[in-house]
C-alpha cells in the first residue's frame, strides 16, 4: 500500500497521514503550553495564614514549613 492509495474521493493517504500528525502536533503543543504555563491550583488544606513577629510579613504558608519566606526567621504558623 502506498501513499499515493486513493481512500476516498480524492483524498490519498499520505495526506491523511499529513493532516493526522498536524492534528497529534497541534495536540501536543496545546498540552505543552498548559503544562508550563497555566498556574496550579494550590491545595489549600496544607496551608495556614501566618503573621511574621520579626518583619511583619502576613501570608499562607504551608503548615509543614518552620521560616518565614520574607526574613527567614524560624517561625511557628499555629501563632
Amino acid at each position: 500500500m502506498s501513499l499515493d492509495t486513493i481512500l476516498i474521493n480524492d483524498i490519498t493517504l499520505g495526506r491523511l497521514l499529513l493532516w493526522v500528525g498536524i492534528g497529534f502536533g497541534c495536540y501536543a503543543a496545546v498540552k505543552c503550553y498548559r503544562l508550563l504555563f497555566t498556574r496550579k491550583k494550590v491545595n489549600l488544606q496544607h496551608m495556614v495564614y501566618f503573621t511574621c513577629r520579626n518583619c511583619g510579613w502576613e501570608g499562607h504558608i504551608s503548615k509543614f514549613g518552620t521560616r518565614c519566606p520574607k526574613c527567614d526567621t524560624p517561625a511557628n504558623p499555629s501563632q
